[in-house]
């Protein structure tokens, strides 16, 4: 976020103060506070249509002020389980691939094509804290590596089976396997993860998507080998957490094993309403 990398002032007062003679105060208050840097591409997201005539110099009055962003672009929403977000461009070189370091791990990428939440840092930071050596993960939605490629870059003797069903994701997950040169312990595997999941392999499965399904929660309870470990991962009302723990309490009921709720955890704040939760289940055959 902006405040990681300017030491000026806070985005809205640096806008604010850069088009106070240009916007009423209306507009100025609709002004966004934030915004999200991949590699070197700053993002936003749904910047007020009133705005519509200022996007671009926003766009330049970040380029001048945070030496680590060359493009600037909009997005709007995240499409399916493809996770393809609308991606317009603001500012800068008109491009939407760049190189990406998270803790040790490069990831190239695409923001037109593929979503990296920097928002799941933490999450990632707490999975490389838990996961004990010789693990072998099983990654259901594994995207580009977003949660697994930092657990193996970080351990070397954990193994990973990683599941895409996006054409360009998996493209870009076999690129950021070869340039984290750990193509001997992570595995991809391109297809839907209901019929490509592997069976009795896993001491750890990741389910880092929302909306998943029964099917796909049988198939990660039939990955785990004899004990382990799910992280399923959720969107939930803020103001309702016990309806989703009751969701997935019935979902527990469904299985073949011992499966009982650890511990869950929010991973961030998605939106005004929403929050989301990562649920931690201890599976037991």
């Amino acid at each position: 976020m902006l405040e990681d990398s300017l030491d000026l002032m806070k985005l809205k007062e640096l806008l604010q103060t850069s088009l106070e003679d240009k916007l009423d105060n209306k507009l100025l208050d609709k002004l966004p506070s934030g915004y999200s840097v991949i590699g070197d591409i700053a993002i936003f997201r749904h910047i007020s249509q009133e705005l519509s005539d200022y996007k671009s110099q926003i766009g330049e009055i970040v380029i001048y002020n945070d030496p680590q962003v060359n493009v600037v672009v909009e997005q709007l929403s995240t499409n399916t389980i493809y996770r393809k977000p609308q991606i317009y461009h603001i500012a800068g070189e008109k491009r939407t691939i760049t190189k990406h370091k998270e803790y040790d791990a490069i990831f190239h990428i695409d923001v037109a094509k593929i979503t990296l939440s920097p928002g799941n840092k933490g999450e990632r930071g707490f999975l490389i804290n838990t996961v004990q050596d010789n693990e072998i993960l099983v990654d259901m939605f594994a995207c580009i590596g977003n949660l697994s490629l930092p657990l193996v870059i970080s351990n070397p003797s954990i193994k990973c089976y990683g599941i895409e069903i996006n054409d360009e994701a998996f493209k870009f997950l076999i690129k950021n396997i070869k340039e984290n040169q750990v193509v001997d312990r992570y595995f991809p595997i391109h297809g839907d993860n209901r019929n490509t999941t592997p069976n009795s392999i896993a001491t750890r499965v990741l389910m880092g998507y929302f909306g998943i399904d029964k099917q796909q929660f049988l198939r990660a309870e039939d990955a785990i080998k004899g004990e382990g470990w799910i992280h399923y991962h959720e969107l939930v009302e803020r103001d309702n957490i016990k309806k989703s723990k009751k969701k997935i309490q019935d979902l527990l009921k469904s299985a073949n094993s011992e499966i009982k709720l650890d511990d869950t955890r929010i991973v961030k704040k998605y939106s005004p309403r929403l929050s989301h939760l990562c649920f931690d289940l201890h599976v037991i055959k």
